[in-house]
């Protein structure tokens, strides 16, 4: 696929068609001969009538007010909707629900479409939009008919999108979700943006039956319905049992907590349970036990906690299950040590006021001949991590690329990331034992260079920094932070200290949280501290205060 630059007026059609295409070539056989035919005519249509069709599917919505339709790139609306119609993409006379004709109206147009309908009572031009409907809904048997049945003088002409759920569909197996939008893909200036080629395959590609995408919409709808107030008892027996396709039943497993979610917003305690149960959303048992607290016995939920913490590695849900561990102990009774951990080290500076920034301020201040200072974040490990992994994060495993225009896999922070690569993890951990893990470094950082990556933030990775990171941090840090990193990349890619500081002369670095006044260390960033200090990395919480002069008043704590 080739992206069009933005100074086409027809940008986004471009895009659009090559969309369509893909789909047409990579995916015939997940649609329909109908849909396929549908399609195919789609692009054979005059590039106006395209051009309008693309524009009503890039807006909210099925139903358009005529008058809301007028583009530059359609001169002849009449004949754009005329070949629309013919096609069956769209309707100019649809069947219209009262409320759906109200919400087309502006208040003016509902309050003489109130006085055509029920012309015996008094309607007050003073009233809202919102009191007209009301009114005219409270009697309203929900039957359906075009706009001229209901009100003949209509000044208004309403068109329908038909075909949304088709779009809808496109949509999903282009993006591999139906959170992003058209609007997002096909009105980006892509071409000013580079990315990795990962071959799409037919063996890599996420949906491989029909049947997958028709259960991912399925439950796609479930979890809309749910939002809608629907009974969660019902739509959870609407639920499927466990899928072979490991993506997807992530997928399933994710509707499952949720439902699990609202039905605890809602108050239904002993269902919210039950999804909890039948569901292996990280976040489910966490969920469970804290439900529990409310009813269960604490000896129960002592030894729930206790159970969970034996099975689960990640140090966030470990952080929140000590936490219910805590809690049910002292309900029963029982005498339970805190984990042990060491105090992390700690330093004060005191700075004049006006400084800017305050990690900037610490820079300036600590900074010296023998110590260069940066204020990197997460970013110096996550993007040297990506370039030491690249391999893996772009692998064409299945589920995780679905267009040639993803920063990263679509499977990166979910379960068994690792696993599905774990030959290339391997390999990569291989370089670090061998010493090659520089040059693969330095030659993917400029191979590399400007190529979209969900890890890498390119200006943080200087040549200057990189080389003085491979320079002062040994293989065995690395390695660490790596491994720390893969065992939740989600939560561990955040969560680094602020500011790194190199002695390249004697091969040193140290790493410094900042707090400002009044700022206090977060559950993230308190964990990624305390493993690195019990790796025996060089780290410190450095707390700095505004004095009330000029003059700076603190020894240089490197």
């Amino acid at each position: 696929m080739k992206a069009t630059p933005l100074d086409d007026p027809l940008y986004y059609l471009r895009n659009a068609e090559q969309v369509i295409s893909l789909c047409l070539d990579h995916h015939a056989d997940l649609l329909t001969q109908q849909e396929a035919d549908a399609l195919t005519e789609l692009l054979q249509l005059p590039e106006p009538a395209q051009a309008l069709l693309m524009r009503m599917v890039m807006r909210k919505g099925e139903l358009f007010r005529r008058d809301g339709l007028t583009y530059a790139e359609v001169p002849d609306l009449d004949q754009a909707l005329v070949m629309l119609s013919a096609a069956g993409w769209v309707s100019v006379a649809p069947l219209l629900t009262l409320e759906q004709l109200c919400q087309s109206l502006k208040r003016p147009e509902c309050l003489a479409l109130a006085r055509h309908l029920r012309p015996d009572e008094r309607w007050l031009a003073s009233h809202s939009k919102a009191q007209l409907v009301e009114t005219l809904l409270g009697v309203d048997d929900g039957s359906a008919q075009p706009v001229n049945v209901w009100w003949p003088q209509a000044p208004v002409q309403v068109v329908k999108l038909c075909r949304a759920a088709l779009f809808d569909r496109l949509r999903l197996m282009f993006f591999g979700n139906l959170r992003q939008q058209w609007s997002e893909f096909v009105v980006t200036e892509l071409q000013q943006q580079r990315f990795e080629d990962v071959p799409l395959t037919s063996a890599s590609r996420p949906f491989h039956q029909r049947e997958e995408v028709d259960l991912y919409l399925h439950l796609a709808d479930l979890e809309t319905r749910a939002a809608q107030g629907e009974a969660l008892a019902v739509l959870s027996q609407q639920l499927p049992d466990a899928v072979g396709t490991e993506w997807l039943d992530y997928r399933r497993q994710r509707v499952l907590f949720r439902l699990g979610r609202e039905a605890e917003r809602r108050g239904e305690g002993e269902l919210a349970l039950a999804l909890y149960a039948h569901s292996q959303h990280r976040d489910a048992r966490v969920r469970a036990l804290r439900l529990k607290e409310k009813s269960a016995p604490a000896e129960q939920v002592y030894a729930e906690a206790v159970e969970a913490l034996a099975q689960i590695p990640q140090p966030e849900t470990r952080v929140q299950l000590q936490r219910i561990l805590q809690r049910s102990a002292r309900k029963a009774g029982l005498v339970v040590e805190q984990p042990g951990v060491a105090p992390l080290p700690q330093q004060e500076l005191s700075l004049p006021p006006g400084a800017g920034r305050v990690e900037q301020a610490v820079i300036e201040a600590l900074s010296d001949t023998d110590w260069q200072l940066y204020h990197v974040e997460n970013n110096l490990f996550t993007g040297i991590f990506a370039l030491l992994f690249w391999p893996v994060l772009f692998a064409p495993v299945r589920g995780a690329f679905f267009h040639p225009f993803q920063a990263g896999p679509a499977d990166l922070f979910r379960p068994g990331f690792v696993e599905a690569r774990q030959g290339l993890v391997d390999q990569a951990f291989k370089a670090l034992d061998d010493g090659r893990y520089r040059q693969i470094i330095r030659e993917r950082l400029a191979s590399k260079q400007g190529i979209r990556c969900s890890l890498v933030y390119w200006p943080t990775l200087t040549p200057e920094r990189v080389e003085a990171a491979l320079a002062c941090i040994p293989a065995a840090d690395w390695r660490f932070i790596f491994e720390h990193l893969l065992l939740d990349l989600r939560h561990h890619s955040r969560g680094l200290p602020d500011l790194i500081a190199f002695n390249q002369q004697a091969e040193a670095y140290q790493l410094i949280e900042v707090k400002g006044p009044g700022d206090r260390l977060q559950d993230h960033q308190r964990l990624w501290l305390n493993a690195l200090h019990a790796q025996g990395v060089s780290v410190s919480v450095c707390h700095v205060r505004w004095q009330a002069e000029t003059a700076q008043t603190s020894d240089d704590p490197l």
